[in-house]
């Protein structure tokens, strides 16, 4: 039988920290909510069968507990991209991850309740507030005694995980990153049929900058037989980010906002001059995860998450074969920057397997590294989400994020009430023709947001 790369690396040289940590032994089977735990009889094998008995070592060392708990809106199981580790773990363990369901909407507060009352699940996702914000309420447990970074799948994530500490503590690690935190869609087919240069193109020849995206715009507009937009989604931190400072940086493990500087200042400044132009739109019928617009032709980009793709490709659209690009570069920076987007699982506070947990989080970024493991997730990720193996690839070469200049933006950390404070200046600075203008909306604000900042750094 195949053995692979060893996992349990950190279980074994860690056993006498173990059993020094907090644990308050609960069993998952006692876990209370309002919420239905979905045990493993739940499963799309016969639409995405995966089988990992091969890569199961044999000699892993044994979990105390190798039953964990997952707390979520989506049932990562049968998740292509991650039902390879999940299976891979419970096979090699001999236990079972369950799944408790969660609205969208309901999961922060409900994991607060569920913390509050002794009743941790033992992975959740990483949230946009995650950090700054909820770590530094201590909601998560730290990993740095359980997870060993000297380990093959970690090499090259040292620096990004190290950005995500909080007072010595490492509550994160990422098992997935890419450069791109929104993709830049658009129709191969509309822009072969209107006889404009693809933004591939541009791109692959250094050309894709703020000033040919917002040409390229007006020449569609120009092109089209229809009512026509330019852009629509998420463009305003990618915008900013693409300058090389983001909007809210971390440095020293302190919050800096950089709204002053004159980096975002000429970010927001090309972001209004769009939008006053009619280039931009978030309205009804033009909202993020919307397809039509793009799709029927009404709007030459959408700017989204990697999701929206698979909903591109498997869609009755498919046929106007959609392509993507990174967000433009800044003219007046020597390279393009890129918005980094981060995932992973992180372990609650109060959680009582945080060991299993952490092996977990090992396996699962070792499945996305080695090369064998890593085949066997982008099979099962192809074959859940549509990809073909060419759209699969041109993705995942954003992934080696030490081949890209990354900029970590961290604007949505903070409290919901802030959060959206920043988010609205921002949307009506880029999509509100009638706005009083990024400097107005920034000065009106900023001492509110530097205040949080603030108390949260004491």
């Amino acid at each position: 039988m195949k053995k692979f790369r060893k996992i349990a690396a950190s279980a074994l040289c860690l056993a006498t920290v173990i059993s020094a940590s907090a644990c308050n032994n609960r069993s998952t089977a006692t876990t209370t909510t309002t919420a239905a735990t979905t045990s493993n009889t739940l499963d799309d094998d016969l639409i995405n069968p995966v089988n990992m008995e091969e890569y199961v070592d044999e000699e892993a060392e044994a979990l105390a507990d190798p039953n964990l708990t997952y707390f979520g809106y989506y049932d990562m199981r049968v998740a292509g991209d991650i039902k390879p580790a999940v299976k891979l773990f419970e096979e090699t363990y001999g236990g079972k991850i369950d799944y408790i369901e969660c609205a969208w909407g309901e999961r922060i507060e409900k994991l607060q309740v569920l913390i509050s009352s002794g009743d941790s699940p033992d992975l959740v996702d990483k949230e946009d507030n995650s950090f700054p914000l909820l770590i530094s309420k201590n909601v998560y447990e730290d990993l740095t005694d359980y997870i060993d970074l000297s380990q093959p799948q970690w090499a090259g994530f040292e620096e990004l995980i190290e950005q995500y500490s909080w007072n010595g503590k490492h509550c994160y690690y990422p098992w997935f990153a890419t450069a791109l935190c929104n993709y830049v869609y658009y129709s191969n087919t509309r822009f072969e049929e209107f006889g404009i240069t693809t933004p591939r193109e541009l791109y692959e020849n250094g050309e894709w900058t703020w000033d040919t995206f917002k040409d390229t715009m007006i020449k569609f507009i120009d092109a089209s037989p229809e009512e026509t937009v330019g852009v629509y989604g998420n463009i305003t931190t990618d915008t900013i980010c693409s300058t090389g400072t983001p909007l809210v940086s971390i440095s020293d493990g302190k919050i800096v906002n950089n709204m002053k500087t004159p980096e975002v200042e000429r970010a927001m400044t090309f972001l209004e001059d769009i939008c006053r132009q009619g280039l931009t739109a978030k309205k009804e019928g033009y909202w993020g995860n919307e397809i039509r617009p793009l799709a029927e032709g009404s709007a030459c980009f959408l700017s989204y998450g990697q999701y929206q793709f698979e909903s591109l490709v498997k869609e009755r659209y498919a046929e106007y074969d959609f392509d993507f690009v990174p967000f433009p570069r800044d003219p007046n920076a020597d390279e393009y920057y890129y918005m980094t987007s981060t995932f992973g699982y992180m372990v609650p506070s109060g959680s009582d397997n945080v060991e299993g947990a952490a092996t977990f989080i090992d396996m699962i970024r070792l499945c996305s590294t080695d090369p064998d493991l890593r085949q066997e997730m982008k099979s099962s990720t192809m074959t859940a989400k549509g990809w073909s193996e060419e759209q699969y690839d041109r993705m995942a070469e954003f992934e080696k994020i030490g081949n890209y200049n990354i900029v970590a933006d961290f604007s949505t950390g903070f409290d919901t009430d802030t959060s959206n404070l920043i988010s609205n200046m921002l949307i009506d600075a880029a999509f509100n023709q009638d706005s009083e203008g990024w400097p107005v909306l920034r000065d009106t604000n900023i001492n509110v947001i530097n205040t949080v900042i603030s108390e949260m750094s004491e």
